[in-house]
């Protein structure tokens, strides 16, 4: 590992987020300027209505994502941060117009053409059309898999679809490199790429395998700032998916970078989700560069993971780079770019290959895989689970239920099979995985109640009464989010609903029917005068209960109670690192919204001891 010389101890000042500074105000657009805009939004809008069921999805989303970015500028005319966004509206405008003619006369010339190219892809968290943009090479013709650079780009105050789509294919931007294809993310614009923000990057991702001649072993992901932040946290969560990270400044962190002191114990816990420095000992499996800025406070990301790297046992032979830039501060410094892309380069020349050896942690089996190893289940919950695998000797440590893929012995925590295939612990022994009985957490079903949110899902109105939770929701999410949620009454519910989405229901058991049939089989009892959480009890006057569970309808799919994400717009307008979970698995509010009571299930799905 290519070390360097820790600096002194930065002050806690310097090294806490800075908060986004306020946007100037907004610009007023004249009343012409606005309505020109709705116009051409208009005729855009008409001509993608003829186009429905005549053209490839695909490339429908190509041009409706323009016509979705005026739509939202509309929506949101605080986003006309200045001037010139009004006129990037109408130049975006025009190349969708551009682009539905060419359509409607059977073409689609933007699918050939070399620079970069805005593009997009219909999400399957809400249906919304989000875009990105590729970089493409004049020498890529497709006979051959090419090289895939994703970038993950850092905060933009000032970032909409109109100013990537702008940006997107205007002139000077982003030169190609002979060699290679780059994904531009937009991430939902500026969540450091969490929840439906990191499903966004593999959906991208995957529109671009589907499109372009991709090596799936030569993929590098990168990013700066924001970007950097998510470059470590989805590098370290998927360390075989890549065929090196470069993770420049951001956050590893959130107690010291957001401020955070004394959270509750059913948020503390949930805050390994995204804290990257936890999964720091992942970067043995693949090559990583880490960078900052000598006068950067952001330089403190990189420093966290290398510290912890250095108290990790295990890894002689770790592909690692930090580089700190001599006298910079926020940007890369031109000479460690060089070092950068150069070991980037020979790392995605050799391609990604499973190593000989493994060296896996997590703390939650929503991140539960490095290449021949997949963890299926944890003895507990956000508390380390390890696992190292030596050719086929492997050892683990707080894992229950464990996948090995692959052919020949294997001897697990010195028990000896004489397969690979499914092992589950039982009294402190290993023996073949039978059929999983009873609910247990495990990938992509073990909560907290934000998870819920970063894939399909469905909120489901009351029938009788209001309900001002769901609306805020639907509004931030359309916001900050940049989709808008699917929205049903209960008495519109489907069986393919029930099988498709999670299910995320408002009101009580007397005003949406769908709580009244899910409320009888979960682990805390809303009767119609008390909301019971165990031993302890609370007037359903004046309180309500939301929580994650996984559906009694269809118990691969949640349903979630009375709940959008647990943070919202305060949060949003903040720093991305306070995006972590606030309710945890379940939570009693009361009438000011503020949990009186909460907790998370333990890996049964029942109320832990003490709750």
């Amino acid at each position: 590992m290519r070390c360097l010389l820790l600096f002194p101890i930065l002050p806690a000042a310097f090294l806490r987020a800075q908060a986004p500074p306020p946007n100037p105000p907004a610009y007023q657009p004249a009343p012409a300027e606005k309505q020109q805009i709705a116009d051409r939004a208009a005729e855009l809008g008409a001509r993608l209505a003829q186009l429905r069921g005549k053209a490839a999805s695909q490339l429908l989303a190509d041009v409706e994502v323009y016509h979705k970015a005026a739509s939202w500028l509309l929506r949101h005319p605080e986003e006309f941060y200045n001037k010139a966004y009004a006129g990037h509206a109408l130049l975006v405008l025009d190349r969708g117009l551009a682009r539905a003619s060419a359509l409607q006369a059977g073409s689609a010339p933007w699918t050939t053409r070399k620079g970069r190219v805005n593009l997009a892809y219909r999400s399957r968290v809400d249906g919304s059309v989000q875009p990105y943009a590729v970089v493409v090479p004049e020498s890529y013709d497709g006979s051959r898999p090419v090289r895939l650079d994703v970038v993950l780009h850092g905060r933009g105050a000032m970032l909409s679809e109109i100013s990537f789509l702008e940006r997107g294919e205007s002139a000077g931007t982003a030169p190609a490199y002979p060699d290679r294809i780059e994904l531009h993310v937009f991430g939902r614009t500026n969540n450091a790429y969490r929840w439906s923000g990191e499903t966004d990057v593999f959906e991208a991702l995957a529109d671009v395998k589907s499109r372009f001649r991709i090596d799936p072993a030569r993929i590098v992901l990168r990013g700066f700032s924001m970007g950097g932040a998510g470059a470590w946290h989805i590098g370290l969560h998927h360390p075989d998916l890549w065929a090196a990270i470069e993770a420049g400044a951001g956050f590893t962190e959130t107690r010291r970078y957001a401020n955070v002191s004394n959270p509750p114990a059913w948020v503390a816990p949930t805050l390994h989700i995204y804290d990257a420095v936890d999964y720091a000992r992942n970067a043995f499996n693949v090559p990583t560069v880490g960078y900052g800025g000598e006068t950067d406070p952001q330089l403190r990301a990189s420093l966290n993971i290398q510290e912890q790297l250095g108290r990790e046992s295990g890894l002689e032979g770790i592909r690692a780079l930090f580089l700190v830039g001599p006298n910079t501060g926020h940007r890369f410094h031109p000479d460690s770019k060089k070092e950068s892309d150069a070991f980037l380069d020979r790392h995605a020349a050799a391609g990604l290959a499973e190593p000989g050896k493994i060296r896996f942690v997590t703390y939650t089996t929503r991140y539960n895989r490095c290449f021949r190893i997949v963890v299926d289940g944890l003895e507990r919950h956000y508390e380390r689970a390890q696992v190292d695998a030596n050719a086929r000797a492997i050892t683990t440590s707080n894992v229950s239920r464990l996948t090995v893929l692959g052919e020949g012995t294997v001897e697990l925590d010195g028990q000896t099979f004489p397969r690979g295939g499914s092992f589950e612990k039982k009294s402190g022994k290993w023996t073949t995985a039978g059929p999983l009985r009873g609910l247990r957490k495990k990938h992509g079903l073990q909560g907290p109640i934000d998870d819920a949110f970063s894939e399909p899902f469905l909120c489901v109105r009351p029938s009788s009464g209001p309900a001002p939770r769901l609306d805020r929701f639907a509004a931030e999410f359309a916001k900050w989010l940049r989709g808008d949620v699917r929205i049903v009454d209960d008495r519109s519910v489907t069986p393919a609903h029930i099988r498709d989405y999670h299910l995320v229901l408002f009101g009580d058991a007397a005003t949406n029917r769908m709580i009244a049939r899910v409320a009888p089989k979960l682990p805390i009892r809303w009767e119609k005068d008390t909301i019971r959480a165990g031993p302890r009890s609370f007037p359903a006057s004046g309180h309500t209960l939301v929580l994650i569970y996984p559906n009694p309808l269809n118990p691969s799919k949640y349903v979630v109670l009375n709940t959008g994400h647990t943070f919202g717009e305060k949060e949003f307008r903040g720093t991305n690192a306070l995006l972590y979970p606030r309710l945890g698995d379940w939570a009693i509010l009361n009438s000011k919204g503020e949990p009186v009571a909460a907790g998370l299930f333990d890996d049964n799905w029942r109320l832990a001891p003490g709750d």
